[in-house]
């Protein structure tokens, strides 16, 4: 009698059958997936700047914010201050920003962005927005601007 051949089912013999159905069911699963795909296509556009997304961050919040002290900067961003301290010290040293000590308390600096860092935040943003772009080029603007409302209402709570 002739064998029959029985094909492995294993995930590796057939990645596009693999049943996901109970990740993704859940939110943070699809919410993890999605920022992979984000999170890819910005370092490949800020990689060009030779910046990572902490960077970006600190040089958007301080042109909106010129003279933040540290502390602000730190909640804002949700970084730990010494994180962020080490993070200062090598966008100064790039001569992106500038600390300057508060004149009513020495234990406060305050922050603010160099003209290089100004300049670095322009091409940094259109660089930020192409990525933007890419990552939900299946969207449409509507539903782009309802995707952001529903993920600032999830980490505002």
């Amino acid at each position: 009698m002739p064998t029959k051949t029985v094909r492995n089912n294993l995930a590796s013999d057939f990645p596009d059958q693999v049943d996901q159905s109970e990740l993704l069911g859940l939110l943070g699963y699809n919410i993890r997936r999605t920022y992979l795909v984000v999170q890819s296509t910005f370092d490949a556009q800020m990689e060009k700047l030779e910046l990572r997304q902490a960077d970006f961050a600190v040089l958007s919040t301080l042109r909106h914010n010129p003279g933040i002290n540290q502390k602000s900067l730190a909640d804002a961003l949700a970084i730990a201050p010494p994180n962020l301290a080490t993070l200062l010290d090598r966008l100064e040293s790039g001569g992106l920003l500038m600390r300057q000590r508060s004149a009513d308390d020495k234990r406060i600096q305050h922050v603010s962005l160099t003209a290089q860092g100004a300049r670095l935040h322009t091409q940094a943003l259109k660089a930020a927005q192409k990525a933007d772009e890419v990552a939900v080029h299946k969207l449409s603007a509507a539903e782009r601007q309802q995707l952001k409302s529903l993920l600032s209402k999830i980490f505002a709570a």
